[in-house]
């Protein structure tokens, strides 16, 4: 009985025993995961940047710029991994990935962030932007647009820069020059209340669609139109499958070049500055290229028989009027938030406008 007893109490203490190595080995990889981010070590720092735009696109370049800047500044202490084309997954993805600090950088248009940050859609209102790129410049580096910027901080994002990279023009298998083209029409559109509610109010359907399947619903006739600048159009076929484009020159589809807020602010000043310093250098780029591009898709399309048009003044005046609305419902969904931000860039438009 005495010896039953002893071995049931050595039993239970190697138990105990095994318990407590496996909770210290348990506790070692807790405390593993949560060491502070290599920039706080001597260790290399990752900084990984995502993207939808192919490989050697405009975008892509101002990627690489960044990469080349970033790693000379830092003399290869931070490692930048460029991966394009939707690699790390669709927008939602990016921004989430941005959100749990899985992915550093994003670039990303802004229509994107509709669902997170929906003081943002203001970017996506048509026919109110200057149509002059000089302007429109002007306007994206104002204190109004800053301010803008700013509020992504609240989603744990913070936007470093607006990139211009073009105009939209849309894309159909017919000229579209008047409101009334677009009854019944079927178009793609990212996941952005106020570019959606612009093709309800222009009488078609709007389809939100991942950039990346826009291609074979053009092909196979499920959504009948899109609008990108003629360089994205172009770089992604989709004048293989559409026959008009109409010049409209009615938005813009500019990036916000964002990193994760948590992981950015854990970074040494000098780190954060060569990252500014990339993300500068990569504007200039990317904006050289688009337009370079532009110029050569337009070649393209017309070599390649598509019908291009482009709106008259009286044509796009139609067009004003026909979704000036879309300001009245930017604030009604937002508020007195949106109502500030819109009458900021409207002074900021009439400032960079003033003849």
């Amino acid at each position: 009985m005495f010896k039953k007893g002893l071995i049931l109490v050595l039993v239970s203490l190697l138990i105990l025993s095994l318990v407590g190595c496996g909770a210290q080995k348990s506790g070692g990889d807790n405390a593993s995961q949560n060491q502070a981010p290599a920039s706080n070590s001597g260790d290399k720092i990752v900084m990984k940047i995502a993207h939808a735009a192919k490989p050697g696109s405009a975008r892509d370049l101002g990627a690489q710029k960044i990469k080349e800047v970033v790693e000379k500044e830092t003399n290869g202490k931070v490692e930048v991994q460029i991966y394009p084309a939707s690699q790390l997954g669709g927008g939602r993805d990016l921004i989430e990935g941005m959100q749990m600090g899985t992915i550093e950088m994003v670039i990303l248009p802004s229509s994107f962030l509709g669902g997170f940050q929906p003081l943002t859609t203001i970017m996506d209102l048509p026919f109110y932007f200057p149509d002059d790129v000089n302007a429109l410049l002007k306007v994206e580096q104002s204190e109004a647009a800053r301010k803008l910027l700013d509020t992504t901080e609240e989603i744990g994002v913070k936007t470093m820069m607006i990139w211009h990279t073009g105009y939209k023009q849309f894309t159909a298998n017919k000229p579209l020059t008047k409101p009334e083209d677009f009854k019944g029409l079927k178009f793609r559109t990212m996941p952005s209340p106020i570019q959606m509610e612009q093709y309800y109010v222009l009488g078609a359907t709007p389809i939100n669609m991942e950039f990346s399947e826009t291609y074979n619903a053009l092909q196979t006739g499920a959504i009948d139109g899109q609008e990108n600048p003629l360089d994205t159009t172009y770089d992604m076929k989709f004048h293989e499958v559409q026959k008009a484009v109409t010049l409209s020159r009615h938005g813009v589809l500019d990036q916000f070049i964002m990193v994760s807020k948590t992981w950015y602010e854990s970074l040494p000043k000098e780190i954060q500055d060569a990252i500014m310093k990339g993300v500068e250098e990569g504007q200039k780029v990317t904006l050289e290229k688009t337009y370079e591009n532009e110029k050569k898709a337009l070649e393209e399309f017309k070599a390649k028989g598509l019908q291009i048009v482009e709106l008259t003044p009286e044509q796009r005046q139609a067009f004003v009027e026909a979704t000036k609305g879309l300001r009245d419902i930017y604030v009604n969904k937002y508020g007195d938030r949106a109502a500030e931000i819109l009458k900021t860039f409207d002074e900021a438009i009439k400032q960079a406008t003033a003849k």
